[in-house]
């Protein structure tokens, strides 16, 4: 470890590395390619970067999300300085952005690094085969979870021959199930040192078991086993309160909040299917109902915020002369804008440009605006710098994956922080988000399971539950 630390010292970083990342530095030299895993908020970007610089892994490239990448290019340059050339790829080149496949650091999105030709999956630009990579980083790589996704094909081919280190960085590898690591597990070709194959994985480890309609591999079981092999073969987990000691507590107050539609919630459970006929038409109901429970399940979601619109409305009205700063999470975009409309305040939502997201938490950080409104899925991850003047954040829809939802309450729990943070989540007992509430509860027993090993011997709860028992409250 001291050696490690010498060597960072040599590199003359802008500030070096805390005790926790050295050990993951030593982590990722020991074992090669691996799963970090830690905590969100934890720096494990800066842990990658490190492990690039000391090991002089270049050319690296840097797969991430959209609204991160320049995130990235800025965080290696605030850490090396002009030691290193960084060139982000976009999907078009001009005068301002000329891609450099030469570079040390290639980064690029997930949406751009592949192409359909034909019914064959390739990488969209040619040099990401051609460039003989020392190193592969993969952020927020649960975006990889799916083996038959385009991102997910085009990465295995850009790894399986290669012989450079593969690392995979998510706060939050199983997002629901422990199903979802197999395909990790693949990239950083370390699976068979976990189970054989894919089925011996999903008997041991996900409770699988054969119906009419195929195996169902939802469950979790033998899951402190699971996480042994895991953390002993290639997984990282560290906790942020275990290296962290002096960050606050965060305490978390739900509000039962009232709703103006009640009659119409009320219609739409006790007869789904009429009220899709009605409002939506023959043909959309029977889609609904036969093809997409989520799409009959999103019409009740709709409902609830619509249905809670008004008491958000008094209870920012209020909120807004103790001038303390307050970040805004939802999911539907025409609520969002209606709220940010009403109290002038901006907003982070989809079509957002990754550079455009940092320049509005920057600007936010430094004015007076108390109110900050933001979408879950846009503004979940990649954004950093409201912890340093909020620490209170209002939930006002809740979204399908209880990983989502620590995502967001990490934008404020992490480093940085110096208030205990407080999460409100503004709910209604008589709306779809009391059986949500439930089922994230349930479905983060799972993912606690793997990813900080807990023993949970437990069925997968999800859409389906959440509708059966929508009905069953109204018989």
């Amino acid at each position: 470890m001291e050696e490690l630390m010498r060597m960072c010292v040599e590199k003359e970083f802008t500030y070096l590395p805390r005790p926790y990342q050295i050990e993951a530095l030593h982590y990722g030299w020991d074992r090669g390619n691996f799963i970090n895993g830690s905590d969100v908020g934890l720096g494990k970007t800066f842990e990658s970067i490190i492990y690039a610089e000391v090991t002089n892994s270049f050319p690296v490239l840097v797969v991430v999300p959209a609204s991160v990448k320049y995130n990235w290019a800025e965080k290696w340059a605030e850490i090396v300085g002009e030691k290193r050339t960084i060139s982000v790829i976009e999907t078009k080149e001009t005068k301002k952005y000329q891609r450099d496949w030469t570079a040390d650091v290639v980064i690029i999105n997930y949406d751009i690094l592949g192409d359909k030709k034909g019914s064959a999956i390739v990488p969209k630009f040619p040099e990401l085969l051609k460039t003989p990579w020392k190193m592969f980083i993969f952020d927020e790589a649960h975006f990889l979870k799916d083996a038959k996704s385009q991102r997910s094909k085009v990465s295995k081919k850009l790894t399986e021959k290669s012989e450079a280190i593969i690392q995979l960085l998510t706060g939050t590898p199983t997002m629901s199930r422990p199903s979802e690591l197999w395909n990790l597990l693949i990239l950083i070709k370390k699976s068979h040192l976990i189970a054989d194959n894919w089925d011996k994985f999903t008997l041991r480890y996900c409770g699988a078991y054969r119906t009419k309609f195929g195996v169902v591999t939802s469950g979790a079981t033998n899951t402190l086993e699971l996480n042994k092999k895991l953390r002993e073969t290639c997984y990282l987990r560290v906790e942020k309160r275990d290296v962290l000691k002096d960050l606050p507590d965060v305490e978390k107050i739900i509000f039962n909040t009232p709703i103006s539609n009640k009659k119409e919630i009320e219609k739409a459970t006790d007869n789904l299917y009429e009220y899709l006929l009605e409002t939506k038409g023959e043909e959309a109901a029977d889609k609904a109902m036969e093809a997409d429970t989520l799409v009959s399940l999103g019409v009740l979601r709709k409902l609830s915020i619509q249905g809670k619109l008004k008491a958000l409305e008094q209870y920012l009205k209020d909120w807004k002369p103790s001038g303390k700063k307050l970040v805004v999470f939802g999911l539907h975009r025409e609520e969002l804008e209606y709220l940010s409309k009403k109290f002038d305040s901006m907003l982070i939502a989809g079509g957002v440009s990754s550079k455009r997201k940092q320049e509005i938490v920057k600007e936010w950080v430094l004015n007076e605006d108390v109110f900050l409104f933001a979408n879950i899925t846009s503004a979940g991850t990649g954004v950093d710098g409201l912890q340093k003047v909020c620490s209170n954040m209002l939930i006002i829809e809740l979204p399908w994956r209880p990983s989502d939802l620590e995502q967001v309450i990490g934008r404020l729990d992490r480093s940085g922080q110096n208030e205990p943070s407080t999460i409100r989540f503004m709910l209604s007992n008589e709306t779809i988000d009391s059986e949500m509430w439930e089922m994230l509860q349930e479905k983060e027993m799972n993912t606690e399971a793997v990813n900080k090993g807990i023993d949970v011997e437990k069925e997968q709860s999800g859409m389906k539950m959440v509708l059966r028992k929508l009905l069953e409250k109204r018989k």
